[in-house]
């Protein structure tokens, strides 16, 4: 499957893989990030349950606070 990550495209050999799943290949383990599904925030609770599929396009967010 080929999706799209941050503007950048990625292959993987399964057909759909849910967001945590590709975060997890990706190695994105930071604990503040916010997904999009193109276009579409996905809560972190739905992230197991959400779909990535073939032309996907996945976004990930990392938050920073500050003062």
């Amino acid at each position: 499957m080929r999706i799209t990550v941050n503007r950048r495209p990625e292959e993987f050999p399964e057909d759909g893989l849910s967001v945590s799943e590709v975060f997890a290949r990706l190695r994105f383990s930071f604990p503040l990030i916010i997904a999009r599904l193109n276009g579409r925030l996905v809560r972190r609770a739905e992230w197991a349950t959400t779909m990535v599929h073939e032309g996907d396009e996945l976004e990930a967010d990392h938050l920073i606070g500050g003062g």
